[in-house]
């Protein structure tokens, strides 16, 4: 609330043409040596995160998985989200957040998918529970024909 009340302050004093001792605080164009920093090691977290494209998997074979837990492996090089279910059943999804492209890991406290980038998170079955993602994992099953 407080910098709801400084932008209500500044935008009044930039459109009235009065000086604001906060102008210079809050320029959107303002770059500070540590913020430079900053900025650096974010985007090269980010681009670490793509890197996975490439080289990671967790497992060979989604054979390997224990029941109730997931792991990304390799298939025709992409990566994939397995999730073993209590019974035994594997289920498939696309690894890729839907969101802006990176891998996402297995948490297996939580038992969800999580994406390192941005925060999405997905159920074990691939629906969003947090965004930014606003789409779910692609299933990567076949679908089951309905009986007739």
């Amino acid at each position: 609330m407080t910098h709801g009340t400084v932008a209500g302050m500044l935008l009044t004093d930039l459109i009235q043409g009065r000086e604001n001792r906060w102008a210079k605080l809050y320029d959107p164009a303002r770059k500070t040596l540590g913020a430079v920093a900053e900025w650096a090691r974010e985007n090269l977290n980010v681009a670490s995160q793509y890197a996975d494209w490439v080289t990671r998997r967790d497992l060979d074979s989604a054979e390997k998985i224990p029941r109730g837990e997931g792991a990304i492996i390799r298939e025709a090089g992409l990566p994939v989200a397995c999730y073993r279910d209590p019974n035994g059943v594997v289920r498939r999804y696309s690894a890729i957040c839907p969101h802006l492209g990176c891998i996402v890991s297995w948490n297996s406290v939580e038992k969800t998918w999580d994406c390192p980038c941005h925060g999405s998170r997905f159920a074990v079955d691939g629906h969003v529970l947090n965004g930014p993602a606003v789409s779910g994992l692609k299933s990567l099953d076949a679908p089951k024909e309905k009986a007739a």
